[in-house]
């Protein structure tokens, strides 16, 4: 199986050499694909910039699938890493719910493209079929409301375009 996490440029840490991601993370007041089909060892994670810009590929270590009745609980099982550090990520997360967290190994940087449909809010999608892979993995042309996402990722992490 293939997932993708859907992150905010500024909740990726990392470096020149390595993203530093360690965790893909499913919050919602209800269950979300990630909880309902979970994630095993060995599945790939594409990692994708809001915006549409894929940066970075991982697999998956270990997941964990259940409720919760505090953001904290799930807070703390990305301590330490630097998704746990920051804050902005977990405000207006809901108080209780639902969530799934899968701890990442492997993670590499990959040559950016631009690719997958509207998210609508969604933080983590599963490739459970050859037709939503391809409307997900194949590259398309920037979109013209955040042409620069590419160059801030670039100049974030020190890298060249």
């Amino acid at each position: 199986m293939e997932h993708v996490l859907i992150r905010k440029l500024e909740h990726v840490g990392g470096s020149r050499a390595r993203p530093d991601i360690r965790y893909a993370v499913e919050i919602r007041d209800r269950p979300g694909p990630a909880h309902k089909n979970g994630a095993y060892p060995d599945d790939v994670v594409w990692v994708q910039l809001h915006g549409g810009l894929f940066v970075a590929r991982a697999r998956i270590d270990l997941c964990w699938v259940g409720e919760y009745s505090s953001i904290g609980e799930i807070r703390r099982r990305t301590e330490p890493s630097s998704l746990f550090d920051f804050k902005d990520f977990w405000r207006g997360r809901p108080k209780y719910g639902y969530a799934a967290i899968a701890s990442l190994r492997a993670e590499t940087w990959i040559e950016p493209f631009w690719g997958g449909p509207r998210t609508y809010g969604y933080e983590w999608v599963l490739l459970d079929d050859s037709k939503k892979r391809s409307s997900w993995l194949e590259p398309r042309e920037p979109p013209r409301s955040d042409s620069d996402l590419r160059a801030r990722f670039f100049a974030k992490f020190g890298m060249s375009t």
